[in-house]
């Protein structure tokens, strides 16, 4: 007898349903996100003899680490795709993991991909990355904010060692009181760029063990930290049919709207992977801008005679995507025809 569980998933806890063959409510519990407690909630299902499904949300990778180390056979729904939940009009967590359950056991959960352990790790140094430059910008803007105030002028372009010791020496000798809030941002700004340069040594040595980032590092604008990105957020090449469904994936496709003979092409696709299209479309503005005259800077000047810069590097975006996966699946390094 198989047992089909449905998991609605929260941050502290989860409730369970747990259902048989045709369709009978076996057990079902509320519980606290615990190895004890899913134990004890699957005391009775036998791993080879049991299914389970949760959503993707974001405390799935505990609970699925958790349940994967008891040999269970675990699947990830796509929380965009499962309509059964998202257009119910009566929603509670006790319908949600039942109708996870019903939706298990006819074989229709929309699955999303599950990556290995090693790029899940990669993903969240990258992430850490990004939250580190991203606190590092609001600190900057918050000095350039205060020396606008007082109307400062650094004589530099940008906040680097030189224009911080010019500020505090000399631009704000006349106020002593503000001179001060600035000493605190000036050290939490030090402060960011060590952990930088430390998170940047780690994405250094893993590029450099990794054969995927060093081909991908052929390709003109991509260096360490983007080759890294492009890595973790494709993981397996393999997964993707052919180099429309990568560009899908990472959201360099317009969406689709058609009903009987009408058909019309909308805004690119918001349900995607952000960070693989901001890498993208970041490295497709390195290139076209590069002395170096190549085939999709050509294409990019072409298109923005007849579309607005966005949409040109957009569609620059889209061809390094297919580029990528070209290189990825054929192994081969980048080069200009």
């Amino acid at each position: 007898m198989a047992n089909y569980v449905g998991l609605d998933i929260h941050k502290r806890f989860t409730y369970g349903v747990i259902k048989n063959e045709q369709g009978n409510k076996i057990k079902e519990d509320k519980f606290e996100n615990s190895q004890e407690n899913f134990d004890l909630f699957l005391k009775d299902c036998k791993p080879e003899e049991t299914k389970i499904v949760m959503e993707s949300t974001g405390v799935w990778e505990f609970i699925y680490d958790l349940l994967e180390s008891k040999h269970y056979e675990i699947k990830l729904a796509n929380p965009f795709r499962t309509k059964a939940i998202a257009s119910a009009r009566i929603k509670t967590d006790s319908i949600d993991a039942e109708t996870l359950s019903d939706l298990l056991r006819a074989n229709l959960i929309a699955e999303s991909y599950i990556p290995d352990k090693e790029t899940r790790k990669i993903r969240d140094v990258i992430r850490q990355r990004k939250t580190i430059v991203k606190g590092r910008t609001q600190i900057k803007n918050k000095i350039h904010a205060i020396l606008t105030r007082y109307g400062i002028k650094i004589p530099y372009t940008t906040l680097c060692n030189k224009a911080i010791i010019w500020m505090l020496e000399e631009g704000m000798s006349n106020l002593p009181s503000v001179k001060t809030i600035l000493v605190t941002y000036v050290s939490l700004l030090d402060k960011y760029n060590e952990e930088l340069k430390i998170i940047d040594e780690r994405i250094k040595d893993i590029a450099e063990k990794s054969s995927k980032t060093n081909l991908l590092m052929t390709i003109p604008g991509v260096g360490e930290i983007r080759a890294v990105e492009l890595m973790a957020e494709i993981a397996d090449i393999n997964r993707f049919e052919s180099s429309e469904k990568l560009c899908s994936y990472a959201g360099l496709v317009p969406s689709i709207r058609q009903s009987g003979n009408s058909l019309k092409f909308g805004r690119l696709m918001k349900q995607s992977s952000g960070a693989l299209k901001n890498s993208l479309i970041e490295s497709a503005w390195i290139i076209v801008r590069t002395k170096q005259e190549n085939q999709l800077q050509m294409f990019y000047r072409i298109l923005c005679f007849k579309k607005s810069k966005q949409k040109a590097i957009c569609a620059v975006a889209r061809k390094l995507c297919c580029v990528v996966y070209a290189m990825l699946k054929k192994n081969q390094e980048f080069h200009y025809s």
